[in-house]
């Protein structure tokens, strides 16, 4: 049975158990705002504090737009607060896929949009000064069965077929056979790999608040935290260009913003019940282990297990790196919870 978090813890993140980010980047570090008080026009309402939300209002701020940001609990309290913090062009259905669903069209702006998003991280926290220990460093695809095993040979088979168009939509990309990933030389040998060369990870938390404190100092943004949206609607008639039109953003306690444009930048679409129906939710768990600085590479490893496995490291102390492996996915309400954090870590350890 999953347990509740304190209605206080709840306002700081969205689960029972604290990110890993806490231990360098505590949610007192996070800043405040106030909650709304009064009716407001700007010209563009984001509602949610998280990466979609955030990133927005950043774009929109430096082309001279009014932003005004809601946020129902406190800022970053959501999934991004909570995330692994990937930042990678490797698609987990896979371009493959992607091409047969959406054409190669569609598979090229899947590549081109995301290898700009994570290059965009850096360039923003570069320019604004944001220690996130944002890096480059290679992204692993490897197989779930020890090398020799012909289901290893069938899933490095599918993995090429992936590379061969990654490298047609223009991703650098490689099949290194034999490469063996420094330190992840257990008693299962998953040597050979599919290689996304140049992605890239960050400390999550760490760059949103530093994000949030640039915004903060700008005259055309300003953000209401505790501040809950019950509806979104488009107001006015406007035909060719004439009449007008503008969105009304309601909040629970009664107060409206009045703007150009609102972005429902949450986790779940507000009032979209047609697409709310269509959606699966999923939680997945995620583990962090120390290991001493140095003893294995630092990179991105997914394998190719459903739900796959994925792996990376974030800064602990001067001794240790904390592992952070996540994985053990399944649909909300439909599995047992318990035992998934065990069995990531006999995972890990296994290898």
């Amino acid at each position: 049975m999953a347990t509740m978090a304190s209605p206080q813890h709840f306002m700081a993140t969205s689960g029972s158990n604290d990110p890993v980010w806490v231990h360098t980047e505590p949610y007192s570090r996070r800043p405040h705002f106030p909650k709304l008080e009064k009716d407001l026009q700007t010209d563009v309402c984001i509602v949610g504090s998280g990466i979609a939300g955030l990133s927005t209002a950043y774009e929109l701020v430096t082309r001279g737009l009014n932003v005004v940001m809601l946020e129902a609990r406190d800022v970053i309290s959501g999934e991004s607060g909570r995330t692994s913090g990937h930042l990678s062009s490797g698609m987990d259905a896979g371009y493959v896929e992607i091409e047969k669903k959406h054409g190669r069209a569609g598979a090229k702006a899947a590549a081109e949009s995301h290898s700009w998003a994570l290059n965009q991280i850096g360039e923003i926290s570069k320019k604004l000064g944001i220690d996130c220990e944002y890096r480059h460093l290679p992204g692993y695809q490897i197989s779930q069965y020890p090398k020799g095993d012909r289901e290893h040979a069938d899933e490095m088979e599918e993995l090429k077929e992936e590379i061969a168009l990654t490298k047609e939509l223009g991703l650098h990309t490689s099949i290194e056979e034999g490469l063996a990933i420094k330190g992840w030389d257990g008693k299962i040998d998953q040597r050979d790999a599919a290689v996304f060369h140049k992605e890239a990870t960050f400390h999550p938390t760490k760059y949103l608040v530093g994000l949030l404190k640039w915004l903060s100092k700008q005259s055309n943004f300003s953000c209401y935290t505790r501040t809950r949206v019950m509806s979104v609607e488009e107001k006015g008639i406007e035909v060719l260009g004439y009449g007008s039109k503008d969105v009304q953003v309601s909040t629970m306690d009664g107060h409206t913003i009045t703007c150009q444009d609102a972005l429902e930048a949450t986790c779940v679409p507000l009032q979209k019940l047609s697409v709310v129906a269509q959606m699966e939710f999923y939680r997945t768990y995620c583990i962090a282990m120390r290991v001493p600085k140095g003893s294995i590479e630092d990179c991105l490893i997914y394998d190719q297990c459903d739900p796959y496995h994925y792996v990376r490291f974030t800064a602990c102390d001067e001794k240790d790196d904390y592992l952070i492996v996540g994985g053990c996915d399944h649909k909300v309400g439909q599995e047992d919870e318990r035992g998934r954090f065990k069995e990531l870590e006999k995972w890990v350890r296994d290898r």
